[in-house]
């Protein structure tokens, strides 16, 4: 099996060294490569990219950060694709997890993980325990699973499933309701996957996002009130059934400033956390 990770890059470069890292060191039965592409970040970008060899990395002009996807997606050959942005980063051992999930569900086309979110510091400060995401929830309110916890097989992209560049925000939302209301299929594997760096500037959080959300109910007639209240309401049971709502302890290791190694972080944390705004009733 061989994975094919994209990270779209653009005036990111302290995030996407460590978001390398912690692709670079993944081991297992698997063949791995990481494609990057970046929009044009400058100089200091293309003399760490000429000095790293972990990655392949294209440096061009494109239409956003799902345009970059897609254009890795194109160059990809792996038979498992996922993204990872610059400020994300794979847990140890995630693509050998992964790896031996698919292996053993030839049936599941989409896998969703769990993600662990983590200060500016790398301090953890919410678990997301990932549950299947329903079609009509994912439009009414939100997408609950996170990108970098998602992994896809290649006959989604070889089909012609690609993001839809239009949108700047939502795109993965859009995607992921695609696919399934094209009955493919998905599973969940509970465990952490991944991390997402809350900055106080990601994309989902700004009034692009919500704009983008607004318009795209309207477009497909899941606005209103009470269509929403349905979709959340049971969104909510269905997690508190899973267990996600519980708090846990919760250890991981990650890579940090300039650092070549990973540093264990732990806290006792739940899905909430102290502090969070507007990402927080997004995902509950």
């Amino acid at each position: 099996m061989k994975f094919s990770i994209v990270t779209p890059s653009f005036n990111q470069l302290d995030h996407l060294k460590r978001c390398v890292a912690s692709v670079a060191d993944q081991a297992g039965s698997f063949e791995l490569e990481h494609l990057i592409h970046d929009g044009g970040s400058g100089a200091e970008f293309e003399k760490w990219s000429s000095s790293q060899d972990s990655a392949s990395v294209v440096m061009e002009k494109d239409k956003g950060m799902y345009d970059a996807i897609n254009r890795g997606f194109l160059r990809s050959s792996g038979d498992i694709l996922a993204w990872l942005n610059c400020d994300e980063q794979y847990l140890p051992d995630t693509l050998n997890k992964v790896s031996r999930y698919f292996e053993a569900n030839p049936e599941t086309d989409i896998l969703f993980g769990d993600i662990v979110v983590v200060s500016s510091d790398g301090s953890p400060i919410s678990y997301r325990q990932a549950i299947k995401p329903l079609p009509g929830h994912i439009r009414a309110c939100f997408l609950s699973t996170y990108s970098a916890a998602t992994f896809v097989r290649r006959k989604i992209i070889d089909t012609g499933h690609f993001l839809d560049t239009s949108y700047r925000a939502i795109s993965d939302a859009i995607w992921i309701d695609s696919l399934l209301r094209n009955n493919y299929r998905c599973q969940v594997l509970n465990e952490p996957l991944a991390i997402f760096t809350q900055t106080g500037c990601n994309l989902g959080q700004t009034a692009v996002s919500t704009e983008e959300r607004n318009r795209w109910r309207k477009s497909t007639g899941y606005h209103g009130t009470l269509r929403e209240l349905y979709w959340s309401t049971l969104h909510r049971s269905r997690k508190a059934i899973a267990g996600a709502y519980r708090t846990r302890g919760t250890k991981v290791e990650i890579y940090h400033d300039c650092e070549s190694f990973r540093r264990e972080r732990q806290a006792v944390i739940s899905e909430k956390w102290v502090g969070e705004n507007q990402q927080q009733s997004e995902h509950a």
